[in-house]
């Protein structure tokens, strides 16, 4: 009859949800948890589909190898490639490899079914008549036109998204430095000057995209410091100083309620750690400082050590580079250090208090 899906997803809860949408669709439907779990199903004759719907990101074999498999050994059956939009650019190359198609997660129950069905009969036309082949041909060459359409689409979609993502961080961080005006822009400065110093470190684009949340939210914990105590016009006796010192603690836990920023949990947990392990509030040392928090660490301690305080003026940058070089390998990560002093990013007007 044409109706037999095999789902491979890690996730129970999709799993689940797959299998009770299609079975009220009308499927047969079989379940794998890993991709050694499908291929035994397949190779065995435990289950033999007329389409599979395969997670990209799974433990083991992934889903791109698991794709190359099913090509190599079982070449008409489809697969449709389920995907979360960050995977964009892991989909499209996916169709090129092989796959019928790639839907986002979360997926609709409509469109699911749909491609589904068009897939099937995508391959029993196939298998009634081989010489649909240069049929098939064509509709290749139409699939990537309409890859390439759809990936335009996907990726301004995922451009806005972005950049709602970057405006709405951007309100969060002026909220904090509005119990502060001494800080005003401190944080924005910290993510200009946090991303150029990730990109001579050669970090990874994706990377730097979190990176930048995180330098934007990293005093968000400062939310929960009394006033008094953030703008007190001397230093700050122990007590004081160990209550300021929660504020990373504070951030942490705020954000780790909401999914989206749980990358960027590291950089506001950990931009006070010292390399040396002598920071707070972990007592971290090293390589195991997360990298973007050690960039922020540089950044954050350069711009407000060059902006004024309530107990003390700007220091002038020739100042602030001589204190930095001074935590050279105790604060702050020497690597990190190298290429601040080396493509001399305290120049940048843009990053000027």
């Amino acid at each position: 009859m044409g109706n037999r899906v095999l789902i491979i997803d890690d996730d129970p809860a999709i799993r689940k949800i797959l299998k009770i949408g299609l079975n009220g669709a009308g499927f047969e439907t079989h379940l794998a948890a890993t991709g050694q779990e499908a291929l035994e199903a397949l190779r065995g004759d435990l289950f033999a589909p007329d389409c599979i719907l395969l997670d990209i990101r799974m433990p083991g074999i992934s889903g791109n190898e698991l794709l190359a498999v099913v090509k190599k050994d079982f070449p008409l059956i489809p697969v449709i490639m389920l995907t979360a939009l960050t995977e964009l650019e892991t989909a499209v190359d996916t169709m090129r490899k092989g796959a019928f198609d790639y839907l986002l997660k979360p997926v609709r129950k409509v469109h699911l079914e749909e491609t589904i069905r068009k897939a099937i009969r995508f391959r029993n036309l196939l298998l009634e008549n081989e010489a649909l082949e240069r049929e098939n041909r064509e509709y290749q060459r139409s699939l990537e036109r309409k890859v390439e359409e759809r990936t335009a689409e996907l990726i301004q979609a995922y451009r806005k998204l972005q950049q709602a993502n970057l405006d709405t961080v951007k309100v969060l961080a002026e909220t904090i430095e509005a119990k502060d005006p001494y800080t005003r822009g401190h944080c924005n400065r910290v993510r200009l000057l946090s991303a150029r110093l990730a990109g001579h470190l050669q970090v990874d684009k994706r990377e730097i995209e979190v990176l930048e949340y995180g330098a934007l939210l990293h005093d968000i914990g400062k939310i929960g410091i009394p006033e008094k105590l953030l703008n007190k016009n001397g230093k700050l006796e122990e007590e004081e100083r160990k209550a300021f010192q929660i504020h990373t603690v504070i951030g942490a836990n705020i954000l780790s309620a909401v999914e989206f920023f749980q990358p960027c949990l590291p950089v506001v947990h950990h931009h006070h750690e010292w390399f040396n392990g002598q920071g707070y509030p972990d007592g971290l040392a090293g390589e195991r400082i997360d990298l973007k928090a050690r960039i922020v660490s540089v950044a954050d301690a350069f711009d407000a050590m060059t902006s004024s305080r309530p107990y003390r003026s700007a220091m002038s940058v020739a100042r602030a580079l001589e204190e930095l070089e001074r935590g050279n390998g105790t604060q702050f990560d020497p690597r990190v250090l190298a290429a601040f002093q080396k493509e001399n990013l305290h120049q940048d007007p843009a990053i000027r208090p």
